[in-house]
């Protein structure tokens, strides 16, 4: 079942679709100013987004979750700034160890009964997911002037039913117009599971992001 499940996952998950043409970003993007991502971390930082994790997540290798560490805190607190201060300076070899996953496959629906009717699931250590969160707080201000206003789903003070009425807007007025017109709704399978990283590096650069921000990004990625 094991080998199944792994092949099965590996060629949906596993390989690069080769790009067959490029991107002119620089018509797309404005470059912004987002030096300060690149920071140094601080106690009350990590702490912050200690705080903002579900409490009691199912835990990854370690077995620890965010109830259990926000209890002790006073006593690891140390260690996870110095962690954080390795990863600040770019000492990041065996991060690796710290960035390992449980992989759980959870159904879709009621009666699966093929691979395809599950969802595989990380649960992950938690100093990787605490060091996922400070880095998704540092953005998240700046979320909404960097992303399109066409893109609502999962952005802060936007809203996905905009893009319904958006939607049924535009029908009625190519009713109205009368001329033959052609209305497509995509929907793309696994979007977020097979985003190509080098083609992701290409817009985070474009947009300007400094060179400690892009590293860590490339380190939760890649470890």
């Amino acid at each position: 079942m094991a080998v199944a499940a792994y092949a099965h996952f590996d060629a949906l998950l596993g390989h690069e679709t080769p790009r067959n043409c490029n991107i002119d970003l620089s018509e797309l993007i404005t470059p912004t100013n987002l030096d300060d991502f690149d920071a140094p971390f601080d106690a009350e930082e990590i702490w912050n987004a200690v705080k903002r994790l579900p409490a009691r997540k199912a835990p990854g290798p370690d077995g620890y979750n965010a109830e259990f560490l926000r209890a002790c805190w006073p006593i690891v607190r140390q260690d996870f700034v110095d962690v954080f201060q390795r990863l600040y300076e770019m000492r990041g070899r065996g991060f690796c160890s710290l960035n390992q996953a449980l992989l759980t496959l959870l159904p879709k629906r009621v009666d699966a009964h093929g691979l395809g009717d599950f969802r595989p699931i990380s649960l992950i250590h938690l100093v990787a997911k605490i060091f996922a969160k400070v880095l998704s707080l540092r953005l998240a201000p700046k979320l909404c002037s960097l992303i399109s206003t066409c893109q609502n789903a999962f952005i802060p003070r936007r809203s996905l039913h905009d893009n319904f009425i958006l939607v049924r807007q535009s029908t009625r007025l190519l009713h109205q117009l009368g001329a033959p017109r052609t209305l497509l709704k995509l929907d793309l399978a696994r979007a977020f599971d097979t985003i190509s990283w080098p083609f992701l590096f290409e817009v985070l650069r474009q947009y300007i992001f400094g060179f400690h921000f892009l590293e860590w990004i490339a380190i939760l990625l890649s470890s």
